[in-house]
């Protein structure tokens, strides 16, 4: 998966083509961009480079007709590498780290190496187009995001049931889903987004991890909306 119109590898590709796939002259590889899948066959490979010319190419079609946006606070790397790798497997579309009340990490971005994370995450499950990767953002500022459905994850008893939400709402084109950290939101957050538009939810009796919910919510969702 590329992000360049001239279909160039970056170098990590170009290692793992020579030194784990141990490719060689006239082996083909798959590069993805644009939502297309480009077939290339390698015409001179080296120690450090990787030659090749596109054979083929046909439009990947993604007949999915709703789009989800991850509005997730940072959680403690390992964790948060583990969302960003299972939420992609899982479909997400769009992923926005937020700093909210109870953030415990040392918050500075380190969104090159998410992307990465993004990127392997995409090739691997043969997506056709990688997620995007917002900047950190205050937890007050995901107000400015537009959606059809905007969900906060909370276990208030007032909360609805988020499958009855869900299927209350099967016209939605785009669905926000706003997730806390280990500690959850603070009661003052939950009542700053719910005045704001988003519905409060409930994932059931059980309390899941904060790396587990995103993942939770994505297998609801995908369920729900399957056509």
């Amino acid at each position: 998966m590329v992000n360049n119109k001239d279909l160039k590898i970056d170098d990590d590709d170009k290692r793992h083509i020579i030194n784990v796939m141990r490719m060689n002259i006239g082996d083909c590889f798959n590069i993805v961009y644009d939502k297309t899948l480009y077939t290339c066959k390698i015409t001179n490979i080296t120690k450090k480079d990787v030659e090749y010319t596109v054979i083929n190419h046909e439009k990947l079609i993604d007949n999915r007709k709703y789009k989800v946006i991850l509005a997730t606070s940072l959680i403690k790397e390992q964790k948060m590498d583990y969302l960003l790798q299972k939420a992609t497997e899982l479909g997400v579309d769009e992923i926005i780290p937020i700093i909210s009340e109870r953030t415990v990490i040392k918050v500075n971005s380190k969104k090159d190496r998410w992307v990465k994370i993004l990127k392997e995450s995409s090739e691997q499950s043969h997506r056709s187009c990688m997620p995007i990767m917002h900047e950190i953002i205050k937890l007050k500022d995901i107000v400015n995001y537009s959606a059809d459905l905007k969900m906060i994850c909370n276990t208030m008893e007032m909360s609805k049931n988020i499958k009855k939400v869900l299927q209350d709402n099967k016209k939605s084109d785009t669905i926000l889903i706003a997730i806390g950290p280990e500690g959850g939101f603070s009661d003052n957050e939950v009542e700053f987004l719910t005045k704001n538009g988003f519905v409060s939810v409930t994932l059931g009796d059980n309390i899941l991890r904060a790396e587990t919910v995103p993942l939770y919510l994505l297998s609801i969702i995908n369920y729900e909306y399957m056509r």
